[in-house]
């Protein structure tokens, strides 16, 4: 089984201010900071470069928002629906995804550092050209989700369903993939070299060079 990172938790400098109506300034401000917000709908929040700060978001539907560019450190997403969200060229740093759909969710060309994605139903997501350091997938479905080009460094993923997963031109040599679902993922070959596999896995990566084992 892989150990899992040590990462950095997010840090509060200040409690989190409990807020009610925070739809207005949610939509409309460029930096939202040192916020709880809790049980309701956020949509059509379609900024590039807004900053989130030290805040906590649970029980929250993110409807038809974009988030390009955004500049994320030390916050907390739990029960949070967060499908189709577009993340495309954001910093991610000290973050946590917990309990959280991430379908069809966009990460391309971010920067991912001292994340978690905890139990996140992430099917059809994609991080390709990004660079994720010191990150922690567990038990996450990411059936047919996209890491094409991506830089993985100290990464796991532990018990994640990766079945049809994209990881061309990703290196995912001292990767430990024994604890997940690999079945038909697409990789090149010279990108898997010192990866760690099952046996069963080791058979259904053979496919790749060709083999028909009788």
């Amino acid at each position: 089984m892989p150990k899992l990172m040590k990462i950095q938790n997010p840090k509060f400098i200040e409690d989190v201010e409990n807020v009610i109506n925070i739809i207005d300034e949610f939509i409309y401000s460029e930096k939202i900071q040192n916020k709880l917000i809790e049980n309701i709908d956020i949509e059509s929040k379609n900024d590039m470069g807004v900053t989130i700060d030290s805040c906590i978001f649970n029980n929250i539907s993110f409807i038809d928002c974009t988030f390009e560019r955004i500049d994320l450190i030390d916050t907390i997403f739990k029960n949070c629906d967060l499908s189709n969200v577009s993340f495309i060229g954001g910093s991610i740093h000290r973050t946590q995804f917990i309990n959280c759909k991430l379908i069809g969710a966009r990460f391309d060309e971010c920067n991912l550092k001292n994340v978690l994605f905890e139990n996140i139903l992430g099917k059809y997501s994609n991080f390709s050209f990004s660079k994720i350091n010191n990150v922690n997938f567990v038990e996450c479905n990411m059936i047919e989700a996209v890491l094409q080009d991506v830089k993985l460094e100290k990464t796991v993923f532990e018990n994640c369903d990766l079945t049809n997963g994209s990881f061309n031109k990703t290196f995912l040599g001292k990767i430990d993939l024994t604890t997940c679902d690999i079945t038909g993922i697409d990789v090149d070959i010279p990108n898997i070299y010192g990866t760690t596999v099952t046996t069963m896995q080791a058979l259904d990566l053979s496919r790749l060079l060709g083999l028909n084992i009788k």
